[in-house]
């Protein structure tokens, strides 16, 4: 947020970038092509690769790490926050259209891929209560199932990872690089 306004002026985040809401078009929008809003997405290893960190951002105009804002309490460009259903959108639909694959992807629908997330919670109802928006911040995906077919629930994939980093990190050992040599930062 801090470095957006250094970068880019006050200028251009007044009335260009990061207006996120100002971009998603009126519920009676519809042409032969319908735009159905910005795509939200993280832009790793810049930012945090959870999507509900990024739905947080959206929602809330506040850091996903902090919970806080240089410009105060009410977030950064308050007036750009979406609602939890702008923030799911930009996240699946229309990072599919993005995407181009709109028909194959992006919502759970007959034909289209069956893949999804097994939440901890109703993200429908993280946006009803005012103040629970921070709900966003903490979700736990508890499976993931692609192509119809559970992958793998949460504890194990956390099981795989944590093998597959101790690999990694004596691969590097071994060849006498530190881990930042191979583009992430592990070791000290």
């Amino acid at each position: 947020m801090a470095y957006a306004l250094a970068r880019l002026g006050s200028s251009r985040l007044t009335h260009s970038a990061y207006r996120i809401a100002t971009l998603f078009p009126p519920p009676s929008y519809a042409t032969k092509y319908p735009y159905p809003g910005p795509v939200l997405g993280s832009d790793f290893p810049v930012e945090p690769p959870n999507p509900f960190h990024g739905m947080y951002a959206a929602v809330t105009r506040l850091s996903p790490a902090t919970g806080l804002s240089p410009a105060g309490e009410g977030g950064w460009y308050p007036e750009e926050k979406l609602s939890v259903e702008q923030a799911v959108r930009g996240f699946t639909r229309n990072a599919a259209y993005g995407w181009g694959k709109e028909k194959a992807t992006g919502a759970v629908e007959v034909g289209k891929w069956a893949d999804w997330v097994v939440l901890d919670r109703d993200l429908w109802e993280v946006g009803k209560v005012e103040g629970k928006e921070n709900g966003l911040r903490d979700v736990v995906v508890k499976e993931t199932w692609v192509g119809g077919r559970r992958v793998l629930p949460v504890d194990e994939v956390q099981e795989r990872w944590g093998e597959r980093l101790e690999r990694w990190v004596e691969w590097a050992v071994q060849r006498g690089k530190s881990t930042w040599e191979y583009g992430w930062r592990v070791l000290g």
